[in-house]
Formats: C-alpha cells, sequence, structure tokens
C-alpha cells in the first residue's frame, strides 16, 4: 500500500518541481525590464570597458568625446580611453 502511494506521489512531486522551474525560466526569458540592478536603493551603473556594475557614488567618471562614462577603476578607464583613441572613426 505505502508502495503505491509513493508510485503515484512521485510523479505529482516531478510535475509541480517542473511546472514551477518552466515557468521561472519563461518569465526570466519574456522579462524586458533592462535597468541595473539596485543594491538597498543605491543607483548603480555599468562599466562600459569590463561590464560590471559599480555603485555610482563609487565609480570613476570620465567625459570621453562628449559622453559621461563612469568606471569601475583607473585601470578599466584608461583600457577603455585607449580603445576610444585607436578606433578609427
Amino acid at each position: 500500500m505505502i508502495r503505491l502511494l509513493l508510485i503515484i506521489a512521485f510523479p505529482v512531486v516531478v510535475y509541480y518541481i517542473l511546472k514551477t522551474v518552466f515557468r521561472a525560466a519563461v518569465r526570466g526569458y519574456h522579462d524586458e525590464d533592462h535597468r541595473p540592478p539596485r543594491l538597498m536603493g543605491e543607483e548603480m551603473v555599468l562599466d562600459p570597458e569590463c561590464r560590471t556594475y559599480v555603485l555610482k557614488e563609487r565609480a570613476l567618471s570620465r567625459r570621453i568625446d562628449g559622453k559621461l562614462h563612469s568606471f569601475c577603476s583607473e585601470a578599466c578607464a584608461k583600457q577603455y580611453e585607449e580603445k576610444k583613441r585607436t578606433l578609427p572613426r
């Protein structure tokens, strides 16, 4: 009797697990809200060189080609400036 209950319960549990995982994956795939992440209400900015997010208050800001860019470190800022200089316009 217990074996029969386990045989019936196992597919039901697997079904609900797969349904939950599938719904989460679909919701994540269709989520078109591409705002930068926030940490405890603080604004974050994307470093264009290494593609990491940095707290806006801690980021290094540089004006390059008239546009303000934020960087996570001095090294990333220098690498980005070098790439911009060597690229043909």
